[in-house]
């Protein structure tokens, strides 16, 4: 008959395989929205567009007095340009922290996991 597992080994196993556990999800969700900013800005180009933030046109009469024409049309089509430009730049922005993210979230996941798996692994046999 072969005797019970210690606290101390049981703790230890444990401990093995919940970060082993940890260390494969934090690569899979990496991965996975590494491959989903990937298809968002190479092949699904439209997906990564502004559709919740409109821009509005600007408008042709005065609001203080009706009827009026607006004289800073020029520059009300100046500012669409430039929010249109701030919004695109901050797409790519956030496309690139979120390659840094994941980059960052597979290269220390993937050494630790097989750090911890191969002493489950050599536990085991």
């Amino acid at each position: 008959m072969s005797n019970p597992p210690s606290k101390v080994s049981l703790i230890k196993n444990v401990y093995l395989y919940l970060v082993s556990f940890v260390a494969l999800m934090m690569m899979t969700f990496a991965t996975a929205d590494l491959i989903n900013t990937v298809l968002r800005s190479y092949v699904f180009t439209h997906a990564d567009q502004d559709y919740f933030y409109p821009t509005y046109p600007c408008p042709t009469t005065r609001p203080d007095v009706p009827g009026a024409p607006v004289d800073n049309q020029e520059s009300c089509t100046k500012e669409q340009e430039q929010m249109k430009k701030q919004s695109d730049m901050n797409r790519k922005s956030q496309r690139e922290r979120s390659l840094i993210r994941d980059s960052s979230f597979i290269i220390v996941g993937l050494p630790l996991f097989i750090f911890h798996w191969r002493i489950v692994r050599r536990k085991e046999d």
